[in-house]
């Protein structure tokens, strides 16, 4: 009997703990459906960009009331906008405070009457998952009459490889204050709804994408213009350079042409001397002519001896200059034997001027002395000289203008005949005709 009563305890105490396993068991799962009607962790991160989508008034409307509301795709995170928005003209009683996705200003001062205002969103604003507005863009609201000046222009590259390339456009005040931000994709730009004063237009391509301008490593422009009616303004996007122009070869080309080659173009020198390397006597140079990093010398004779050349204030279009170069060179016994040519003229013959006074231009293959070019100006029909002055004489180029006006709807003959310092003539005289045409009415 006692052995049954035993047996009995077993099974009930086995029974319970069954019973006490599957009680926590179902807990467990309960507990475990329950949790999941929450949303699971990971998935794609958000990098989506906010983005304004309206805004009260509309862009251009009246700030008639005191506020703008500007609504976004996404909620905003508030420590960022501070340093996110800049208002032009300034406003120092205004009050900025962002619900979410909604950001309000509120303006508590008198605005100034017939003035267009512009409010720059810049990428430091960020939604709460740090994600920057797309671009830099300015919104514009106008109190009184709207402004509709405008300023644009063709934008050029330095090098042709950033043609394309999106260009960050600034506007600023004279004193340097953000007015306008615009990013701009292909040959020229516009700004609309400007006010009448000075700006400062500031442009530069990104290139790392790193927010920011770097010195020497990215094409960069600034000018300045008093806009009072739609104006113009191009562009001209060129890296900072401080490396100088420095003499890369001196050539002997004949016994009275040195020419000299730089590392990059060359807007001016101050001062020349060759001199003889042994005993440091002179060799006058007669005439030169730059062009870009060319530079032809026309020497007294020279003799087969070493020389020194030395130039000074060597200026580069960046305007650093090299205050002292000096080069060696042998010179040369050979005699030019060369005759120059024509190499274009303006007008071209068989054109029409429409002007009495034009001038005229006539470009050499080499320097061509002075004393050496022959002119002469005359009516074709008539064979009548006009007088011709010399107004530019460079070496190479030389422009004429007559002295009197031409007789209009008659055709003129610019004959020139000229030798190189070698005594070379041009193949043939030049005969140069063209007709004044100048409308009268």
């Amino acid at each position: 009997m006692q052995g049954c009563t035993s047996s009995l305890k077993n099974r009930v105490s086995w029974t319970c703990k069954v019973f006490s396993l599957s009680l926590a068991l179902a807990l467990t799962l309960l507990s475990s459906s329950c949790g999941s009607r929450r949303s699971p962790t990971g998935g794609p991160e958000d990098t989506e960009k906010p983005k304004v989508l309206t805004t009260y008034p509309a862009q251009f409307g009246q700030l008639s009331d005191g506020r703008i509301e500007i609504n976004f795709s996404k909620s905003l995170d508030k420590s960022s906008v501070a340093q996110a928005v800049y208002i032009y003209p300034p406003i120092q009683n205004k009050k900025i405070t962002v619900d979410k996705s909604t950001m309000r200003i509120r303006i508590d001062e008198k605005l100034k009457q017939d003035t267009n205002y512009y409010i720059t969103l810049s990428t430091r604003l960020k939604d709460l998952r740090g994600n920057p507005l797309a671009e830099n863009q300015t919104l514009v609201f106008a109190h009184g009459k709207l402004n509709d000046l405008r300023l644009s222009g063709l934008i050029d590259y330095e090098d042709n490889r950033d043609n394309g390339l999106p260009v960050l456009v600034n506007l600023l005040s004279a004193d340097s204050l953000m007015i306008f931000h615009q990013t701009v994709l292909g040959p020229a730009y516009a700004i609309e709804s400007l006010n009448p004063a000075s700006y400062i237009l500031r442009a530069y391509i990104d290139k790392n994408n790193n927010g920011r301008y770097d010195f020497s490593q990215e094409p960069y422009f600034q000018g300045s213009i008093d806009l009072q009616r739609t104006s113009s303004l191009d562009l001209s996007l060129s890296y900072a350079d401080s490396s100088k122009a420095t003499v890369r070869n001196v050539i002997a080309k004949s016994n009275r042409e040195v020419f000299i080659t730089f590392s990059e173009p060359v807007v001016k020198y101050g001062s020349l001397m060759i001199q003889r390397a042994d005993n440091n006597a002179e060799l006058p140079v007669l005439l030169s002519s730059l062009d870009r990093d060319q530079l032809t010398l026309l020497t007294e004779l020279q003799d087969s001896t070493k020389y020194v050349l030395s130039i000074t204030g060597i200026q580069d279009r960046k305007e650093n200059v090299t205050t002292l170069n000096r080069v060696e060179f042998v010179g040369s016994t050979i005699e030019d034997s060369t005759p120059p040519q024509i190499i274009s003229t303006n007008p071209r013959n068989g054109t029409t001027v429409n002007n009495l006074l034009p001038t005229l231009e006539v470009r050499f293959s080499e320097i061509i002395p002075r004393a050496s070019l022959k002119t002469r100006l005359i009516v074709a029909d008539t064979k009548r000289e006009i007088d011709l002055a010399v107004i530019k004489a460079d070496g190479r180029v030389y422009q004429f203008k007559p002295k009197q006006e031409l007789e209009n709807y008659r055709s003129h003959v610019l004959q020139i005949s000229a030798s190189d310092i070698s005594g070379n003539k041009l193949a043939e005289e030049l005969l140069l005709n063209f007709l004044p045409l100048k409308r009268t009415d």
